[in-house]
């Protein structure tokens, strides 16, 4: 008659009975990887309500002690009942074939990293942790989507080029409210000439833009500011050579105007203003009843997704960096456009049991001997023997 045995819950093999615990459940002891552990009897609702509970705390901004108070458990409880909620992979699927009419693209800095995130003005399509806003990031963050149509962007030239690489036919759209931002560096919220005073209240009029005809209008008082102060952005003053870039005698008086008209006139001629007002033209006349509305910032983004996500890392402040980006994982999963239930993702993980034996490999893996190079292992229960002589190790220095 075949007995009922468990399976141990690291290797999957047999295990036979090894005595009980002080409450009298019995425990089980593997004979493969000698693993003990004991036996739920209900396994699946057991761990089903620990991660539904791991779910509620760390997609919201609920603490530990408000948590632990609602079900009636100590801090310590819980963080012990999440321990294996940690191993659970949270799963990335973009739609490789839909195509979205804007997809925003945005990076924030954490303490998890640099989070890179594609979105569109409802949902989040995929993400990518990387160091830093590079064109290598951004480029596995594009991976695996498909191109949209138009894409806004911050004007980051990591972004850029991934785009170009990428999605060679989308059209960028440069984000409005950082264009703004870049001219108010250079000529301040209250500039003193009337030269900056000018610029800045063109460049503010950006985002009040609405159709074709203004933004012509707009492109027309660009280039009159640029013919009324020529001769004034184009003064010099006597400089030390030393102080100056290739040893020049001299240096642009009105430096930092320059710089402010320079980034208007850049981001135009690259073509990256108004196509929010093109493509949305474009729509219209290829006989789309219903042209979607397309937006000139990376607002939706960040005052919606990166606003959140910084909101969740402060009320969860002290995680370490993996278990940072666990959480804000989970967050942004849970908000793609048709995200599965978490549990059954958890369950179908083996509750977290699968990427622990996964683990486990590679770390045997690692530990092979003998080594290349003649080393011990990496981890071991004593010392190589091989290897204490090859070092003119003796047995008596070794107390044996």
């Amino acid at each position: 008659m075949k007995t009922n045995r468990p399976r141990c819950p690291v290797c999957n093999q047999p295990a036979k009975k090894n005595g009980t615990t002080s409450k009298g459940t019995t425990r089980w002891r593997c004979t493969h990887c000698d693993a003990s552990f004991t036996r739920d009897t209900q396994p699946t609702a057991t761990h089903a309500a620990t991660f539904r509970t791991f779910i509620d705390w760390a997609t919201t901004t609920k603490s530990l002690t408000h948590l632990a108070a609602d079900t009636g458990t100590s801090i310590s409880t819980l963080r012990r009942r999440f321990t294996w909620c940690w191993y659970i992979q949270v799963p990335h699927t973009p739609d490789p074939y839909r195509v979205h009419d804007q997809i925003f693209i945005d990076g924030t800095y954490l303490a998890g990293g640099c989070l890179l995130i594609a979105a569109t003005a409802t949902h989040v399509i995929d993400w990518h942790w990387c160091r830093h806003e590079t064109t290598t990031a951004y480029t596995k963050l594009l991976t695996g989507i498909a191109a949209p149509i138009l894409v806004t962007t911050d004007g980051g030239q990591g972004a850029q080029s991934a785009i170009k690489t990428r999605w060679p036919t989308t059209k960028i759209q440069r984000c409005l409210v950082h264009v703004q931002r870049v001219v108010r560096r250079h000529t301040t919220s209250r500039p003193r000439t009337p030269a900056g005073q000018t610029l800045y209240r063109l460049a503010l009029k950006l985002t009040r833009i609405r159709d074709l005809d203004q933004a012509a209008a707009w492109t027309t008082r660009l280039h009159d500011f640029g013919t009324v102060y020529h001769d004034y952005l184009n003064e010099k003053t006597t400089s030390d050579p030393r102080t100056t870039p290739g040893g020049r005698n001299w240096a642009w008086t009105h430096e930092r105007l320059r710089k402010a008209h320079n980034s208007l006139l850049t981001v135009y001629r690259r073509g990256h203003l108004f196509n929010y007002l093109t493509v949305a033209q474009n729509l219209t006349t290829s006989g789309d009843a219903n042209p979607p509305a397309l937006k000139p910032t990376t607002n939706t983004l960040e005052g919606g997704t990166n606003a959140m996500i910084k909101t969740l890392a402060r009320a969860h402040r002290g995680l370490t960096a993996e278990h940072q980006r666990t959480v804000i994982d989970w967050w942004l999963y849970l908000h793609t456009q048709v995200p599965d239930d978490p549990v059954k993702i958890a369950g179908d993980q083996g509750w977290g049991q699968v990427a622990l034996t996964k683990a486990q490999d590679l770390l045997a893996a690692d530990n092979q001997t003998p080594s290349e190079d003649g080393r011990p292992a990496i981890y071991d229960t004593a010392i190589d023997s091989t290897y204490q002589h090859s070092m003119g190790v003796q047995k008596g220095w070794l107390g044996q």
